[in-house]
């Protein structure tokens, strides 16, 4: 076995576990609506993220969307509530089933959930989408280079990717994590933005920018999260201080 499949297959064993453990008639109740139930930290987080993919993105809402790299839905069943079409793509079947079954649960019909490699989008013509979105993913791919090609070939022209990746040089992927015990993400890696900008030039794209976000993390506690939202409206304007930040977050245009 290569090391890219070796890759592959314990991000399958590790996102099959993680949707396993939610694989009830309980989870789908709970929250009851469409959105992945999770901590008011995490969906800050994630309504952060996607607020501003979407401004990124400046896609219309007539738009046919597609999300890379979708776990159970966190994102999508945002972007549903956006979007006039949304397709969303993972790794592992069993999380597909898990936010299919959520969607059919919840009569989202603009959302379609199908199991894809990031890296191999062999499912999608060229130009497809008027938008790509890939949310935590590239971070994961052994070959980020062939994952972005692959969002630039079923992007129209036009359309624009936004991507978005764990910072370098931010604190909490380094001394916080390891001062208040987090285990590091499996086959993980970061990027600056410079980096992260140099490869979607490469890859073609255009009008390449992006947006350092998030001081916060998902396991801020409830009652701090307050002083963690104003932390982040304080730094993230700030040169310097905000390339500190959790998530960089890239936009590029398909001519």
């Amino acid at each position: 076995m290569d090391r890219s499949t070796e890759v592959k297959e314990a991000m399958r064993g590790f996102y099959a576990a993680e949707a396993g453990d939610r694989d009830t008639d309980a989870w789908l109740r709970e929250g009851g609506s469409a959105r992945v139930p999770e901590t008011p930290a995490s969906h800050y987080f994630i309504d952060r993220k996607v607020e501003t993919a979407i401004a990124m993105a400046q896609a219309p809402a007539a738009s046919r969307v597609l999300e890379v790299g979708c776990s159970f839905g966190h994102m999508s069943f945002l972007l549903a509530e956006r979007f006039r079409e949304v397709v969303a793509v993972d790794l592992s079947a069993e999380s597909i089933a898990l936010a299919t079954r959520r969607a059919r649960h919840y009569d989202v019909s603009n959302l379609r959930f199908l199991e894809a490699d990031a890296e191999r989008l062999e499912t999608f013509r060229a130009g497809e989408f008027e938008a790509v979105f890939m949310f935590s993913t590239l971070r994961f791919c052994p070959h980020p280079d062939a994952a972005l090609a692959e969002a630039w070939r079923v992007l129209a022209p036009g359309g624009r990717a936004v991507v978005d990746v764990p910072n370098r040089r931010s604190p909490w992927y380094g001394p916080i994590k390891r001062v208040i015990g987090v285990e590091p993400h499996i086959h993980d890696r970061l990027y600056v933005k410079s980096e992260l900008e140099a490869m979607m030039r490469t890859t073609g794209f255009t009008e390449v920018h992006s947006r350092h976000i998030l001081f916060t993390s998902k396991r801020v506690p409830t009652p701090m999260l307050p002083a963690f939202k104003l932390l982040d409206r304080v730094l993230e304007p700030l040169p310097g201080l905000r390339e500190l930040s959790g998530i960089v977050m890239t936009a590029g245009r398909k001519p």
